[in-house]
């Protein structure tokens, strides 16, 4: 029987922020799925990287440092995704640790709408829902379930957590160019995630001419026709490919992690690789430092 071509994912999270599986039962079920390859790319923190790399050295599964950056073009929401970061960079972690105490913020917003809106319910019962100091809807949601509030999740967005619902509050994010800066100057490579959510195709060339290296052309929410386009249009903007399965709970009915893109070479993850250390200080490129 040949063997089962390698597979890799590039962008999974993690209880560091809104993924129900803590770092090391992520690495475990990555071996399990047959993922050689996996970037930890949680919300806006690196808190959970280190671990994550011992885990996958003890596994056999090569951990790709990584974040998901929340950030606007224009005005329009967008996260892009740092792959092959250096995560250790003193700059990167307080920036995030920053971020982290204006989540909590936002989560004592988000109750007191809810409250306002007669849902009995505290934040110290959406903050019970994560394990680590990186909160936001996820977690919010799941305190209403939890609350017998609201069957499911998607009903908790959609009566009160979507971006125009009732109880929303936003937050401030990075300009494109401000996360592309910082992902640049961690050494990393930048990668516009899931961009089927933006709804706006067009807005795809001017970010690579502000210095967009990727775009993630496999993701779960992208049909056959858009997976086409998206690969197209990359080529066509001279943007690298990246794709993953961004995991963040087991299948429902199966209890199976989801992990692994097939579509995902490893061609595509020697690109990065290769693009990843061309940002490096000793090649020439932007410098890692403060």
């Amino acid at each position: 029987m040949p063997a089962q071509p390698s597979l890799y994912d590039l962008h999974s999270h993690s209880t560091c922020s809104d993924g129900v599986l803590d770092v090391s039962e992520l690495i475990q079920a990555a071996r399990t799925a047959g993922v050689s390859a996996l970037a930890l790319t949680d919300h806006d923190t690196v808190e959970g990287l280190d671990e994550a790399i011992v885990h996958g050295r003890e596994a056999g599964v090569e951990v790709i440092p990584g974040v998901e950056i929340s950030a606007y073009y224009r005005s329009v929401a967008i996260h892009v995704l740092g792959l092959f970061i250096d995560h250790r960079q003193s700059w990167l972690r307080e920036f995030f640790q920053e971020a982290a105490r204006q989540r909590i913020d936002r989560i004592h917003q988000i109750v007191g709408r809810l409250r306002a809106l007669g849902l009995e319910m505290t934040p110290e019962e959406v903050f019970a829902q994560s394990s680590h100091g990186t909160v936001g809807r996820p977690h919010v949601a799941r305190a209403l379930v939890a609350a017998g509030h609201v069957e499911d999740l998607d009903e908790a967005f959609d009566k009160y957590l979507k971006d125009d619902g009732p109880a929303y509050v936003g937050y401030e994010r990075l300009d494109l160019s401000e996360a592309l800066s910082m992902i640049h100057r961690a050494g990393g490579v930048s990668s516009l995630a899931h961009p089927i959510v933006m709804k706006d195709d067009e807005l795809i060339a001017p970010m690579a001419r502000q210095g967009l290296m990727a775009l993630e052309v496999f993701h779960v929410d992208h049909s056959e026709a858009k997976m086409k386009t998206y690969a197209e249009l990359a080529d066509s903007l001279g943007l690298l490919t990246t794709g993953g399965s961004d995991f963040h709970f087991p299948d429902e009915k199966t209890g199976r992690a989801r992990l692994g893109c097939r579509r995902l070479t490893q061609e595509h993850l020697q690109r990065l690789r290769h693009a990843a250390a061309s940002q490096s200080p000793t090649s020439g490129g932007q410098s890692k430092g403060p």
